[in-house]
């Protein structure tokens, strides 16, 4: 049964939490927190003490770049809430009181993405290891066809098990402006990450890495909201987001079923270059197209730019074949298949990945979408689907459900959901110990699979198992037939091979990787730099496990 606070009301459809918010900026916000308020409290700490915990993972507390990751944090999160009069604030205003909590700690959780951006790219300019940027894994997809526009989106980010515990669809009526409906976590602010107006206008954000960024600019929440209460064909959207600067990188695919149009607005913080549908079908991934920009990318590690780049080619050759529909649209959202290495994987470069905390497809043209109630990830499927005129014109829809297409094997989803529980437990408690007991678990359930022992064997090392570090990564090169994993499991090797005082071998390896011109960037600048340094036990201290690229981030 449906419950109320003001003119606001919250119902459960399968486990998805729907909202009807209505009147002002400020109203919607504070019907938001009021109704949801015993619920969500745990995610919204989790997302505003995210920099801080990343940081801890590395850095000592008093440290210089501790330090600076908690000034940045107050300092974009203070510059949002004082010096903007935007519809955006007044929600989160809103929200805040609804929720009791005070309106700078919502706005530290809301200018997260902005803050570790902005940190990284500070990081790369200034030539030093930056903190990891957040894990991108974001895919979105746009299939042209006669009489259909579909729109599917994959949303990837830090937070499996708090974004999607309350998976929420949210309708705002507003007083002024357009209605628009937010697929997106309970109680925070998001409208921006997935949504779609009362014109057919839909919109996702993907976020990139760039070394042009601002911390005075514009958070990125708040340029995809102010789309969305604007703006009615993808040309509108795009002159909206040229009257803002935003911080760092980001992608803002746009696709209207009025016009039959979309485009995906590639922008940092000092241009935006519009990318526009080309043979009926347009792509976005965390991969920079346009080569302005893209030559100004950062990546955290050699296993986010190759994803980002396999991605985008798998999802275009996906869509580009002769079947489409929402059923096929789902079916590429829950693909496992790894271009690069060429079969199925459970922790490999694929669409489906561990950090998927939201699944939508939109048929524009008729202004239906599904949206999954699956956890992460929540790319699994089971799509529940909603009308939007019908929603906004107050009445309730049922668009039944949709499965997708034919799902992996028990063996890759069985190990890709331990594999989640592996780095929910390194989020959480950090127990290494546990780690790897569940990395084990996670080879014997697929024992072809290369990440699992790469992954067991930088854990090791964490915890002082050097001899055992060794033996798992051999036991990764011996699995893995992609040559530039094969280059970060070396890399690996020599800096293992170092902390156990045998630099004549790790020497061997860094000038192989360093002069291999087959070697990617990253790998090879890394390399050389093990060459003339050698890796040392306080650098272990540094590194970063990212479970959802299947590597680390130097701190």
């Amino acid at each position: 049964m449906a419950q109320r606070f003001g003119k606001g009301n919250v119902d459960r459809v399968g486990k998805l939490w729907v909202l009807h918010l209505k009147g002002t900026s400020f109203e919607r916000g504070l019907q938001h927190g009021t109704l949801m308020r015993y619920r969500v409290r745990d995610t919204i700490n989790f997302y505003r003490m995210l920099p801080e915990a990343l940081a801890l993972k590395t850095y000592p507390p008093g440290s210089w770049k501790y330090r600076a990751i908690c000034k940045l944090k107050r300092k974009l999160a203070i510059g949002f809430t004082r010096s903007r009069d935007s519809d955006t604030l007044e929600e989160m205003r809103g929200l805040a009181v609804g929720l009791g909590m005070k309106q700078e700690h919502l706005a530290e959780a809301l200018v997260l993405a902005d803050v570790l951006q902005c940190f990284g790219a500070a990081a790369g300019s200034r030539r030093k290891p930056g903190p990891s940027l957040p894990c991108p894994g974001c895919t979105s997809v746009v299939r042209e066809t006669p009489d259909s526009l579909l729109f599917a989106r994959n949303f990837d980010f830090w937070g499996a098990g708090y974004w999607d515990e309350n998976p929420a669809i949210l309708f705002h009526h507003p007083d002024k402006g357009k209605a628009f409906c937010s697929i997106a976590t309970a109680g925070l602010p998001t409208s921006g990450i997935t949504a779609i107006n009362e014109d057919g206008l839909a919109v996702a954000v993907h976020q990139h890495g760039s070394l042009d960024y601002n911390p005075r600019g514009t958070p990125i929440m708040e340029i995809a909201h102010s789309i969305l209460r604007t703006a009615g064909t993808v040309e509108e959207a795009i002159d909206v987001a040229s009257g803002f600067r935003a911080t760092a990188g980001w992608t803002i695919l746009i696709a209207g079923g009025r016009t039959h149009k979309a485009a995906a607005l590639e922008m940092s913080a000092v241009c935006q270059k519009p990318r526009w549908t080309q043979d009926h079908i347009l792509i976005a991934t965390n991969c920079f197209q346009d080569d302005e920009l893209s030559c100004r990318e950062l990546q955290p590690n050699l296993g986010s730019a190759i994803s980002g780049h396999a991605r985008f080619d798998r999802a275009a050759s996906l869509a580009s074949g002769p079947r489409s529909g929402t059923s096929r649209m789902a079916g590429i959202l829950g693909d496992h298949f790894d271009v690069i290495s060429g079969r199925e994987r459970s922790a490999g470069c694929t669409i489906s990945g561990i950090n998927n905390l939201s699944s939508v497809i939109f048929s524009l043209n008729d202004k239906r979408f599904w949206v999954s109630e699956s956890p992460a990830p929540t790319s699994k499927g089971g799509f529940v689907g909603f009308d939007l005129d019908t929603e906004l014109g107050e009445g309730r829809s049922s668009e039944g459900r949709l499965e997708g297409g034919r799902p992996p094997t028990v063996r890759t989803t069985s190990a890709q959901d331990r594999y989640l529980d592996a780095y929910k437990e390194y989020m959480g408690s950090g127990d290494l110990n546990r780690v790897l007991m569940i990395l084990g678990e996670c080879s014997e359930i697929d024992p072809a699979e290369p990440t699992f022992p790469l992954m067991e064997g930088i854990a090791r090392a964490k915890v002082g198992n050097l001899r055992g570090a060794l033996s798992s990564l051999d036991r990764s090169l011996t699995l893995e037939n992609v040559e530039p994993g094969k280059a970060v499991t070396l890399l690996w090797k020599a800096r293992i091979l170092d902390l156990m005082d045998r630099g004549e071998e790790s020497a061997i390896i860094y000038g192989d990787l360093s002069e291999d011109q087959a070697s990617a960037t990253l790998t090879s600048k890394a390399a050389a730099l093990g060459g003339k340094k050698g890796f040392r036990e306080r650098d272990l201290g540094n590194v970063l496990m990212d479970f959802a690229n299947g590597d680390v981030c130097l701190m």
